[in-house]
């Protein structure tokens, strides 16, 4: 097994799911039978080495199918990489407009905040428009618009 498997489980469509898990199942017995040999001691070495044999060739049987089921449907896991990405950076947006709108409340209580004076009343917040608070958020509302401008509109 020379090629690694690093993609998880939600990154690939639905048909080829299967031979992940499976490989992964034959991968962890493979470990297990190596690691059942490993601590065994010396004399019973010898007799877990075909259960190790036969573990590793399982794997490997499993990876190949995972690779070849890859193989076959790169159209299919183009297409669906395609509409996790733009549901992702869809989201992505989703939240930032979320921050945005929250920052925009928080900068609004920072400045009233910074207009309360004792003994006074406090019916606007014109005193805490230029308040250490208000700044912050409204750097922080930058930076989100920033975040939202710079997301990727495509996948290419």
């Amino acid at each position: 097994m020379t090629t690694r498997v690093e993609i998880t489980e939600e990154q690939l469509p639905e048909q080829l799911r299967p031979l992940l898990a499976a490989y992964r199942e034959t991968r962890q017995k493979a470990a297990d039978a190596f690691n059942d040999q490993r601590v065994a001691p010396v004399h019973a070495k010898h007799q877990l080495q075909a259960p190790l044999d036969e573990a590793n060739r399982a794997a490997s049987e499993a990876h190949t199918a995972l690779l070849e089921g890859s193989r076959e449907h790169p159209q299919e896991i183009r297409q669906y990489s395609h509409a996790r990405f733009a549901a992702c950076v869809e989201r992505a947006r989703e939240h930032l407009v979320a921050a945005e709108q929250e920052l925009r409340k928080a900068a609004g209580h920072a400045a009233v905040h910074a207009s309360v004076r004792d003994g006074r009343p406090t019916v606007n917040a014109e005193r805490g428009q230029e308040s250490p608070g208000k700044k912050a958020a409204m750097f922080a509302i930058g930076l989100v618009q920033d975040a939202a401008g710079s997301l990727p509109d495509g996948i290419d």
